[in-house]
């Protein structure tokens, strides 16, 4: 494999003006994020910025990787003037995720880093979105999804003689309010206005290694989820975090269940937080009916809440327990998306280095665009001023298609560099594009 495209130095010259005269003045705690750049170390690094000030693209695993791969991918990189990768398995791997050929192969790239004065990013997940790691999570804990993560809703004007499906709660309408049914027998029949609720739960899938997703609104199981996936890189690598291995990068996690987003804290959570029994208020998030305006509000509070403390407060003490760098990305191109991730900039709030996406080619100012969207890099921006945060990243040219130029390249990076960020990680370099795998969000910044 050679790597056959890069952002040329003057990109890498623009991050390192973007860090001199951005208007933060904090530092962080890992040694990743250093002051910003007094006119001394400028001058001194404008021709050969440090590895921490390069670009750093998604270093694909996607074949059965081998050492010799490790070391001629690597090698290339950093004879085009990349500072480092994140090793990020994709469709198409044969190595097993998380094998202990898996854990040696990572090893050994950190190493071959090391030497050639690069950095070695971890991705915490066998593609994404992040949270079951490749399988493992919902196979070692299965209360991750067994317990329940959504609630289908189906209404009836007249009481079932039986029930075909096995509800967990039962409401009737009595007057304006909403009343639990707990003695079905002496419902059956009778005429009036029902809401009956189901449990639903992630499905399934090849896409989640044939298992299925997880309940992030539960901070067990992100605590499972990262002892499963650093369990190799600690006995074997601890010594390089916050060294040659920087940091996290978490791709995507959120909620991704059809329905009314459930879980087992979920009323106890909302009763906490409002003094109201949401259970009972229901028929609201369903129907424009009662308050329905406030109990939405509050229901989506305590879902954003969920998800805060569920995922992004135990990664980022993780981090920080581990001196690396907590950065990615989550559901931001998708706002307004409440069911998903209801606030994402509270997500990014608990990152060292927020991030976005930034894919495709197509310049587009809409509200869900990607490259066009000044809310995004503005937004990650604004929270990185906010919590006093040195850098922003930018997952970028994904999905941009094979006959994406140098041209094009440097218009989507000055664009971001001008609106707020300054890492670029390149989406993609390919290990090998074989088969069907040249199709997976093309382009690819290494080829056969």
């Amino acid at each position: 494999m050679r790597v056959t495209k890069s952002l040329n130095a003057a990109s890498h010259l623009a991050i390192l003006c973007l860090l001199f005269f951005s208007n933060n003045l904090h530092s962080q705690q890992v040694s990743f994020n250093l002051n910003y750049l007094s006119f001394s170390d400028l001058r001194t690094n404008f021709q050969n910025p440090p590895a921490k000030y390069r670009t750093a693209p998604f270093y694909v695993w996607n074949d059965s990787i081998t050492e010799r791969q490790i070391d001629e991918m690597l090698a290339d990189y950093k004879s085009k003037g990349i500072g480092g990768v994140f090793i990020h398995a994709r469709p198409g791997l044969i190595t097993e995720f998380l094998s202990d050929d898996w854990n040696r192969l990572v090893k050994y790239a950190v190493e071959k880093g090391k030497s050639l004065g690069m950095q070695i990013w971890i991705y915490d997940e066998n593609t994404y979105p992040s949270g079951n790691a490749g399988g493992h999570v919902p196979a070692m804990m299965p209360e991750s999804n067994k317990l329940g993560s959504a609630m289908e809703e189906t209404s009836y004007s007249r009481f079932p003689e039986m029930p075909d499906k096995p509800y967990f709660i039962i409401l009737k309408k009595e007057g304006e309010k909403y009343v639990e049914i707990t003695n079905t027998e002496a419902e059956k029949g009778k005429e009036g206005e029902y809401h009956f609720y189901e449990k639903k739960y992630y499905r399934k899938s090849a896409w989640y290694a044939g298992d299925t997703y997880v309940d992030l609104l539960n901070p067990d199981v992100t605590r499972n989820f990262l002892k499963i996936v650093m369990k190799g890189h600690e006995a074997n690598l601890k010594e390089e975090f916050g060294n040659t291995i920087p940091g996290i990068f978490t791709d995507e996690p959120g909620i991704y269940i059809e329905y009314i987003c459930w879980t087992p804290a979920l009323f106890e959570a909302f009763s906490k937080r409002w003094g109201y029994d949401l259970k009972l208020c229901l028929p609201s998030l369903s129907y424009e009916v009662g308050d329905w305006r406030k109990v939405r509000h509050d229901y989506f509070t305590v879902i954003s809440d969920l998800l805060v403390d569920g995922f992004a407060k135990p990664y980022s003490q993780y981090c920080k327990e581990h001196n690396l760098v907590f950065t990615g990305h989550f559901l931001e191109h998708d706002w307004p998306a409440p069911s998903m991730t209801p606030d994402y900039m509270a997500m990014q709030a608990y990152e060292d280095m927020p991030g976005i996406d930034n894919l495709f080619n197509q310049y587009d100012e809409s509200t869900n665009a990607q490259f066009g969207n000044i809310r995004m890099p503005r937004e990650v921006r604004s929270v990185a001023n906010q919590m006093g945060k040195t850098r922003t990243l930018s997952e970028t040219y994904g999905g941009s298609g094979w006959n994406l130029s140098f041209q094009d390249m440097k218009r989507i990076a000055d664009w971001q560099f001008a609106t707020g960020i300054n890492f670029v990680n390149q989406h993609l370099s390919f290990t090998t594009i074989k088969g069907w795998r040249k199709r997976d969000y093309p382009q690819s910044f290494s080829s056969s």
